[in-house]
């Protein structure tokens, strides 16, 4: 059973409950219900489940410059703190094949908690991942709220979605397997996925993103020193303004490229296509790779 002190609700959903995956779209909604399914959930072999919600406040003072974020499984969102803390909200769904194995996930401790970090970092980690051959599962959701201009670094070691929004500071975002999205942040942005689509509207800054496998979009504003954006599986767009000054290194092992500012792409092979070029006074290096798919860099006219 859940530990009868814990100030945060548990729901537990029984063998055969009519009503189980409808359950999965509760208050935190759509992302982890599929999420859950991904990893085995709803709809699968794991007929004991439960959820639990909760929330909490860290403070960060002026010694902290690195908030980072560490779960095994799991979505995050994460939107700017206009107060000097970090606030999070959020739930956890447990799916086991056994009631013993449910009871033994609700004893875990799910929460972000602070554990020690280099200096100058505020180090928020979730439960340790479950050993592979329990075939449970314990995935998160959680929505934070961080100071804009503290640097950010998250980390998701499973599987897990990501979406970032409206920071003013270095991010780094890594997970093993999800979607990246990226909303109206500016500054030093970087990303990786192990297969997963990844978009980035209204960027600010430089920006470098990868993954093994999966679409990538990318809408600059303003761009910064380096954009790069690379797929070992998948279609790339990337869109600037108009008067942009690029460095233009694009290569597509089996695709094709196409551009708007006219320049040259090259046949390489029966199936591969390379542009290299340059626009004005080529400020921004822009890379961009697919192992197969295509790719295109066009300008984009901002209001």
């Amino acid at each position: 059973m859940a530990d009868p002190s814990s100030p945060f609700p548990v729901h537990r959903i029984g063998v055969g409950h009519r009503n189980g995956p409808s359950r999965c779209r509760s208050r935190y909604g759509i992302a982890a219900a599929l999420l859950f399914a991904w990893l085995g959930g709803c709809d699968g072999g794991l007929s004991h489940r439960s959820y639990a919600e909760g929330s909490g406040r860290f403070a960060v003072d002026e010694a902290v410059k690195v908030v980072r974020i560490e779960i095994a499984n799991g979505t995050v969102q994460v939107d700017r703190s206009d107060a000097p803390e970090v606030t999070w909200a959020g739930g956890v769904r447990r799916g086991a094949t056994t009631a013993e194995g449910l009871a033994s996930l609700e004893q875990i401790v799910w929460q972000p908690t602070v554990v020690e970090g280099a200096p100058g970092s505020l180090l928020l980690r979730g439960p340790a991942p479950l050993e592979a051959t329990s075939g449970d599962v314990l995935a998160l959701e959680i929505a934070l709220r961080v100071p804009p201009t503290v640097e950010l670094e998250i980390a998701v070691a499973g599987n897990g979605h990501v979406t970032v929004a409206n920071r003013a500071a270095r991010t780094r975002v890594e997970t093993g397997r999800g979607d990246l999205r990226f909303e109206n942040c500016s500054g030093d942005l970087g990303g990786r996925t192990g297969r997963g689509y990844v978009i980035a509207f209204g960027h600010r800054g430089s920006l470098d993103v990868d993954t093994r496998a999966g679409d990538m979009q990318a809408f600059v504003e303003e761009p910064g020193a380096l954009i790069r954006l690379v797929t070992g599986q998948g279609t790339v767009q990337c869109q600037v303004p108009a008067d942009a000054s690029l460095d233009v290194d694009a290569r597509a092992e089996q695709g094709k490229i196409g551009n708007g500012f006219g320049l040259e792409v090259q046949r390489v092979g029966t199936y591969g296509a390379a542009l290299v070029g340059k626009v004005g006074s080529a400020r921004t290096k822009v890379v961009l790779r697919t192992g197969s798919g295509h790719l295109s860099i066009a300008p984009q006219r901002l209001r």
